[in-house]
């Protein structure tokens, strides 16, 4: 999707989402850093590939109203913000900027890229969006953890995520994984399959159209 669908898409929400962020004009250099660190995070958490810092859109009301942001100011004294704010990153990941106009309103899209590796961090500080809010990593540390293996292992999936139970029905089945985050598609599976009453072992065939069939 090019920025003027991802923008269209993002207005469609009622609240801001943890990939996303509406800013009306600039704000402080540290706060946009702490903002960059902490969409990167929460965009790898998410599994999205980026997150977005969008400027001329009312946070509160999401009224499009136009910006005045400009990315070429210079902080303390004659630094350029953006090279500031990239020094201060670790890693110094490629954010950019991309301007459009939207019903003739000027818009400015921050766009940042999901941490990869290891979480992007500001002034040695990680953060990450929990809803709409952006905290200090440090304060959670379960989703501190999940964020590192997210980051070390990808996120969890039917692959990686075995049952603790080897005795569950289908229906059971599709409930344990969704308790996880995990979404399984019934599609992908022989309809015979559900007339069994417990799962013990499946191997995969060839065919895509059955997906999985019992031993």
């Amino acid at each position: 999707m090019n920025i003027l669908d991802i923008f269209n898409e993002c207005k469609t929400y009622n609240d801001e989402q943890e990939w996303f962020e509406f800013k009306l004009n600039h704000v402080n250099q540290d706060n946009l850093g702490e903002y960059i660190s902490a969409l990167s995070n929460s965009a790898a958490i998410l599994g999205k590939d980026f997150s977005y810092l969008f400027f001329g859109v009312n946070d509160k009301t999401h009224e499009i109203k136009g910006t005045t942001f400009n990315q070429n100011v210079s902080v303390n004294g004659n630094e350029p913000l953006q090279h500031y704010i990239a020094r201060q990153l670790i890693p110094s990941i490629a954010f950019y900027f991309k301007e459009f106009i939207y019903n003739e309103k000027r818009i400015f899209a921050l766009v940042i890229p999901a941490a990869k590796t290891i979480p992007t961090a500001f002034k040695n500080t990680r953060y990450i969006r929990i809803g709409s809010s952006k905290e200090d990593i440090k304060k959670f540390p379960e989703r501190e953890a999940y964020l590192f293996s997210v980051l070390t292992f990808g996120r969890p999936t039917i692959i990686s995520v075995e049952a603790e139970r080897q005795d569950l029905s289908f229906n059971q089945l599709f409930g344990y994984y969704g308790s996880k985050g995990i979404v399984l598609n019934k599609n992908n599976f022989s309809p015979k399959c559900f007339s069994l009453c417990t799962l013990t072992y499946l191997k995969p065939v060839e065919t895509q159209r059955t997906g999985f069939e019992p031993v």
